[in-house]
């Protein structure tokens, strides 16, 4: 019997797939298939000393349209160069491969999609609070004015009512005090401020009149003031007595109270001061009546 060796290259490759192990099984079996039919008649289990035994197992790591590939897609072929297949049902690597990151994409993409969802509610959860808490603000802060205004108007006395210049007034009202002026001498200046109780009574406006009207000025939108001064070098005359300031106010609180005037400046047309430290040195007289 004449025996011919035959060597079977033994291809290493890296599993990556779980296939790979049907795919070396067949594979194997077919090697030593082929090497029982290199007998010549003789008694195929016998084995001579220059019969190489398969002790690797080739792992192929690829599929692609049914046949057998390495990494780098070359066809693996048998002892007679014609391409190895795989056992019929198996799936293109490829394929496998494809399906499972199209799998892993949709997932991804829903993953992503499922937390932009959930952001754009937390977002959206967020303003809404937001917009409640300053709709909520506002609405304090506007009841908290409006309790303070209220509470400004109606003062601390049951009755309701303010004394003022000697009259009676309910919260509310409106009322109007008229300053008139006396004195025998011409003055040249003036100026002076009122001062008055910001919590029961709150001055809406203020106007010089008859002749103080000349050149003069009148601030009244300060708080528990009205400022006011003139200057006319042909000289005031009150000499025979006339109006000389209108205050108007509004009664927002109850109690008593009496506005004072301030006189700081006051100068005759000898250029004489008529007024020293708030002291009036002459017959420089003012009086009030309320309405």
């Amino acid at each position: 019997m004449t025996n011919n060796t035959k060597e079977v290259a033994i291809l290493k490759y890296v599993p990556k797939r779980a296939f790979v192990v049907a795919a070396a099984a067949a594979l194997a079996a077919m090697l030593a298939t082929a090497s029982v039919l290199s007998g010549c008649g003789g008694n195929g289990s016998e084995e001579t000393s220059e019969t190489k035994v398969i002790t690797e197992t080739q792992i192929v790591t690829r599929v692609v349209d049914g046949v057998f590939t390495d990494e780098e897609g070359n066809i693996i072929r048998d002892k007679n160069g014609e391409p190895m297949t795989a056992p019929p049902g198996t799936p293109d690597t490829d394929a496998k491969e494809k399906s499972e990151s199209a799998a892993e994409k949709s997932e991804s993409k829903k993953d992503s999609e499922s937390k932009a969802s959930e952001s754009e509610k937390s977002e959206k959860q967020e303003s809404q609070e937001s917009q409640k808490k300053d709709s909520d603000n506002r609405s304090s802060d506007s009841s908290t004015a409006e309790k303070k205004d209220t509470e400004k108007k109606s003062g601390n006395a049951g009755s309701g009512t303010l004394k003022l210049g000697g009259k009676t007034f309910n919260v509310g009202d409106t009322v109007t005090c008229t300053y008139s002026l006396t004195c025998p001498d011409n003055f040249i200046n003036y100026q002076a401020t009122l001062n008055y109780d910001s919590s029961v009574l709150q001055a809406t406006g203020a106007k010089m009149q008859g002749d103080a009207s000349s050149g003069s000025v009148v601030n009244y939108k300060l708080d528990g003031k009205v400022k006011f001064n003139g200057i006319f070098l042909g000289g005031y005359d009150y000499s025979d007595g006339g109006k000389f300031m209108t205050v108007t106010y509004e009664i927002v609180g109850t109690g008593s109270t009496s506005p004072e005037i301030n006189w700081e400046v006051v100068t005759d047309d000898d250029n004489k001061a008529m007024v020293v430290n708030g002291d009036i040195r002459s017959n420089f007289k003012i009086s009030e009546s309320y309405e």
